[in-house]
Parts: structure tokens; sequence; C-alpha cells
């Protein structure tokens, strides 16, 4: 009985070591179980419609998905296009409340891919235009008036309200950033803008920031013997690319008259080159006026010397012709 003890022993020894064995085995096979990955994706898919796309990848994500971004008809997007606040989900497939049955979830958004790139393109711009815009509001300084009366102002608008707008005189000046127009090279894309249109008018550019300097100029204030001045072409172009900026201005009107209503001056001018052709007049109250009317050989068709004319002098002249005006001040085209 001593000598089959011990063999006892051993036998239940050898046994319960088994049945451990076991037991580990089981675990080790259930945490390998656990951690590796599964043809079936057990996780529901949640509700995810109306979510912007961003929101609904990163809930994904949590959820061990991999989500797949499509647009409205199946067709994915690229992965390197990375989409904005403005792309939502409007279905998932599969559907929420069911789960897939491998690693990923189809995310159909509210947009194609070719139309988010042309819209994101189209914001971008626009974002770049209002950028500059805000820098221009700030980096422009007018000074308005006399010695003792002079103030500087921000905005052309400041200038409007300023004390120095109908003291009459001169225009303001303007320096960008502390430096005047005409010394600027890096005008800045809004401000190019603005020069081109005046160029695209049949303006010669000689100097970008000196153009944009009058443009700013005729929106800040006039010079008071702007309206009895000549209107060329550049003058006229000039205009109407400051009535864009500030069709508000008080003396809106007398830019919209440069550029619908010619003025000439004393002097000699060929019509329908220098000159329109049409009915044109001189400011009330002329003293002692001459103007001829001449054909293109040089003779004289029509002329008068008016020694006062409270109403002004009115005169019809027609392509072709010359017109030579003296001491009659400024002339307007009427119509």
């Amino acid at each position: 009985m001593k000598l089959r003890i011990p063999a006892l022993l051993a036998v239940l020894v050898v046994a319960l070591t088994g049945c451990g064995e076991g037991e580990t085995q089981s675990s080790s096979a259930v945490a390998s179980a656990k951690s590796s990955p599964t043809a079936t994706h057990r996780a529901i898919v949640p509700n995810l419609v109306g979510k912007t796309y961003l929101e609904a990848e990163s809930e994904l994500e949590k959820l061990d998905y991999r989500a797949r971004i499509v647009d409205s008809e199946g067709i994915p997007w690229q992965r390197e296009t990375v989409p904005d606040e403005g792309v939502l989900t409007i279905s998932t497939s599969p559907a929420a409340g069911s789960f897939s049955g491998n690693e990923y979830v189809d995310v159909r958004v509210n947009t194609t891919e070719k139309d988010f790139l042309a819209g994101a393109k189209a914001r971008t711009a626009a974002a770049e235009v209002a950028d500059a815009e805000a820098k221009i509001a700030t980096r422009y300084t007018y000074t308005c008036g006399g010695v003792g009366r002079s103030r500087e102002y921000k905005t052309f608008k400041d200038v409007w309200v300023g004390i120095n707008y109908k003291d009459g005189g001169t225009a303001c000046t303007i320096k960008i950033l502390g430096i005047s127009p005409s010394s600027k090279t890096d005008l800045l894309p809004t401000e190019l803008k603005l020069v081109d249109t005046v160029a695209a008018k049949g303006v010669t550019i000689l100097n970008p920031g000196s153009t944009l300097e009058r443009i700013m100029n005729l929106c800040a204030k006039l010079d008071s013997a702007y309206t009895n001045q000549a209107t060329t072409v550049e003058r006229q172009a000039e205009a109407e690319v400051a009535l864009t900026i500030c069709p508000d201005a008080p003396h809106a009107p007398a830019l919209r008259s440069t550029v619908s209503n010619p003025r000439i001056v004393d002097g000699t001018w060929t019509v329908g080159q220098t000159m329109e052709p049409g009915t044109w007049k001189t400011n009330p109250g002329v003293k002692g006026c001459y103007w001829s009317r001449n054909s293109g050989g040089g003779d004289i068709i029509a002329n008068d010397f008016v020694d006062f004319a409270p109403d002004g002098v009115t005169v019809l002249v027609s392509a072709g012709e010359g017109f030579k005006s003296s001491n009659c001040g400024t002339w307007s085209k009427l119509g």
C-alpha cells in the first residue's frame, strides 16, 4: 500500500496538470479570438444622417469602422480630397441600426466631389477678395484740408463726414501704408483690378499707383475745379470705375455727369475725335464768349461773339467739323 500511494499521487498530479493546460489553452484561444479581426463587425451602425462627413467619420472610427465617402449616386470620392463642414451625410450603407459584414461603412454625402472642389475654389477666391478688401480698409490714409485745418482719415467715407469735405480747395492726399501710391509696386489684386478696368476702356496706364490714387481720390473728395475741367477718355474711365466702389458718395452726381455728359473747355477741338458730336452748352452767365464752327478745310461755318448770356450759350456741332472756343469757360454736352 505504501508503494501504491505515491504512484496514485503521480497520476493525480498528471491529471490535474493536464486540466490546467487545457484551461490555459482555452483562455488563450478566447483572447486570441478577441484580439484578431473577425469576418463580421458586430457594432451597430449609428444614425449619422444630417451630420457632417467629418463627424460621421469620427463616430465610425470609435466603433472600429472605416468610413468611405461616396456621392449621392454611390460614386466614391478620391481619398486625397478632404471634405469640409459643408459636406453632410444623407445616408449610410449599411443603414443605421444594422451592422456591416466587414470593416467599412459607406457614407453618402450631399454633393459630388467635382461640385465640392468647384465650390471650394469659389469659396477660396471669395475669401481672398474679402481679405483684400479688409486690408484696403486699413491701409489708406487720406489727408485733407489746408494749413491749420489738415485732418487725417482712414476711409473715404470718413472724409465725407469730416470738417474738410465741404471746405472747397483741392482734393485729399492719399498714402498707402505711409507711401505715395505712385511709388507702390505691390498693389493688391483688388486694387490692380480697378486699374485694369480703366485700361480696358482704352486708357494707357503709365503708373498703376497714380491711376489708383486718382480713383480713390474721386471717391473721397473732388477738386473744386473738377466740374469745370475738360472730359478726356481717361477722366471718364476713372470716374466710371470710382462709381463702382463709391456709388453713394455725396458728389456721385458730378462723377456720373463726367461719365454721361462730357465737358470741354476753351480751345480748339475736332468734332468726332476730341469732342463728341451733338449739342453743347456753356455754364450760365458767360461774358465776352467767342465760338466758331469750321469746316474740315478750315472755313468758318458759323460763329458768334456773346457779350453776356445769363442762361448760357448753346451750339450744335457735327462730326468732321472743327470747333473753337475763347473765353466761354466750360461747355457740357446735353443729352
